[in-house]
This record gives C-alpha cells, structure tokens and sequence, in this order.
C-alpha cells in the first residue's frame, strides 16, 4: 500500500505559493497568527474571505494592522486610518482605504515588514 502526498486544495499557483509561505513563517517564533493564516486559506473557494472596508473600520483597533485571509472589498465608508493586509483588494477598496492615508499591504509584504506577526488582527 503506497502513502499518498496530500496537496493543498488550491489550484491557484500565486495561492500556493502564498500558502507554503506561510507554513514556513508559522515554524518560526511568534508564528502562532501565520499558521491560522494558513489554515484559512487552504479553505474551499466557496468559504473564501471577502469582509468590505464597512467591516474593517467598525473592527479598528488604533496601533493594530488587519490581516485579511481573502479579499476586501469597497462597500462602506471609512472614517479612520488604518493599514491592511490581504490576498487582494478591489479597485474601490484600495481607493478609499489610500484615500485616508491608510497602507494596503498583500500578505507576503506584510510577512516581510512583521515576520512575528506583533499587532496584527485578523478579520474574517
């Protein structure tokens, strides 16, 4: 009897890519926000993230960052400034969210800036 190798469930290769990325940074110290990461992203494209600018600014936390495990999208007004990290943005969303002088981060500049993940919640 032969052990199959179990695959991630995407077949996006940028969302594979991301995925293992993530698996990686969640080894490290402090990786405890990058293994749940990675757990939402290996989810069905049926239960993908989408959360709207609406949903970002009445979840604001002043000095935190908010890590999106999908897409946000442009309904609702924003108020406040705030950055955010996700998979991707609409158009409109980064739009509003620049307007204000916020940061829209991917996941993988937002790895890069925080590897301990220190400030960052996650909205989904």
């Amino acid at each position: 009897m032969s052990v199959k190798q179990v695959k991630s469930k995407t077949t996006d290769e940028t969302r594979q890519k991301l995925i293992i990325k993530l698996k990686r940074q969640s080894r490290h110290p402090g990786g405890r926000i990058w293994h749940t990461l990675y757990d939402d992203l290996q989810s069905a494209r049926r239960a993908r993230v989408t959360v709207n600018v609406g949903d970002l600014q009445r979840n604001y936390t002043r000095g935190h960052v908010m890590v999106v495990p999908g897409k946000v999208l442009g309904d609702g007004i924003i108020e406040d400034k705030f950055d955010v990290a996700a998979v991707s943005f609409s158009a409109q969303a980064r739009a509003k969210i620049e307007s204000k002088g916020g940061q829209c981060l991917t996941l993988e500049e937002f790895m890069e800036k925080n590897p301990t993940g220190k400030n960052a919640r996650i909205i989904s």
